[in-house]
């Protein structure tokens, strides 16, 4: 019959031949203590359960189902990103430092940007107001425990507290990648979800313009935050999106669903001017509550015109596959 050998003997034989054990103590299942492994984030623009891009036309929209579109610009900021387990217990995070994400005590920010600016619809041809980049991201990368994660919840949008930290020691061109771009103004912020599109209906072309960003930010005449510490509507959607697999799930942003319901009539702009000369095929935009479009989208980011805050619970544009 074997005889059975404790831990303590075998400590107590090697420590008598000058040898080193580590590791006689166990974790839950009797082995080491898990470490992190690096993780990524994918997210992607869809057209319904297909995905979407430069070169893709998107059609039957509009009260009428004349109204076809293709995306320009599509970039948008995440930050606060939570994961949880499916006890709904925390797991612990952290993200990455490159040229798309940003780290800082006062909160940490990632560029998510799906589209380029050298084909289709991306071209700075295809809308008046063009500002898409050449450089393109679809993921958050750092290091968690993956195999634990059932659920993901983050903001869509720049912190308000980093952004009043940025914006209070930098310019707008010596801020920090990604925070060098997206913004409206130094005086007025960022804005946290920029999408632009070619509109293409049976009465002729035009352009839409979807920027959800904070309001009520600063003084006139001076810098956003600057005598505050957080803009008076902040406009950060949420999203929570449970039954997660972090290995192999993918972040969706269901473009279609972000343009349904609007009769696609806006203003028209002389590109130099700005002045309005008249009205055609289009959406704007620019989260102020005069703006008609506005009051059709902000819903379906979770988003309370009248008050700035979110609830992820509403947010109908954002989901997974």
């Amino acid at each position: 019959m074997r005889n059975r050998v404790t831990c303590s003997q075998v400590l107590y034989v090697l420590a008598a031949s000058t040898l080193l054990l580590a590791g006689c103590g166990s974790d839950d299942a009797g082995g080491e203590t898990p470490s992190q492994s690096a993780f990524a984030l994918n997210f992607a623009a869809m057209d319904g359960d297909q995905p979407v891009g430069c070169t893709d036309s998107m059609s039957g929209l509009g009260e009428s189902g004349d109204v076809s579109i293709g995306v320009s610009d599509l970039r948008f900021y995440v930050s606060n990103i939570r994961f949880y387990t499916a006890e709904g217990d925390p797991v612990e995070m952290e993200l990455d430092e490159n040229e798309f994400q940003y780290v800082s005590d006062a909160g940490s920010v990632a560029l998510i940007d799906l589209t380029g600016n050298s084909e289709g619809s991306c071209t700075s041809s295809s809308v008046a107001f063009a500002e898409g980049t050449a450089r393109t991201n679809s993921v958050v990368t750092g290091m968690t425990f993956p195999d634990k994660v059932s659920s993901v919840v983050f903001d869509v949008g720049v912190p308000q507290r980093l952004m009043k930290e940025v914006i209070a020691v930098n310019t707008e061109e010596s801020a920090p990648s990604p925070l060098n771009e997206m913004y409206w103004s130094w005086a007025t912020g960022y804005r946290h979800f920029v999408l632009n599109a070619a509109v293409t209906a049976t009465d002729g072309e035009g352009d839409a313009y979807i920027h959800l960003g904070s309001r009520d930010c600063g003084p006139m005449g001076g810098s956003a935050l600057s005598d505050r510490e957080s803009c008076g509507f902040v406009n950060t959607p949420g999203v929570g999106l449970g039954d997660f697999d972090l290995n192999s799930g993918v972040v969706t942003l269901d473009v279609r669903k972000v343009f349904e319901g609007q009769d696609f009539r806006a203003p028209i702009y002389d590109s130099e001017t700005f002045e309005v000369i008249g009205e055609g095929p289009g959406v704007e935009c620019h989260s102020s509550p005069s703006q008609p479009d506005c009051g059709v989208l902000f819903p379906k980011f979770g988003l309370n015109m009248e008050t700035g805050a979110a609830d992820a619970s509403l947010n109908t544009v954002f989901g997974t596959k």
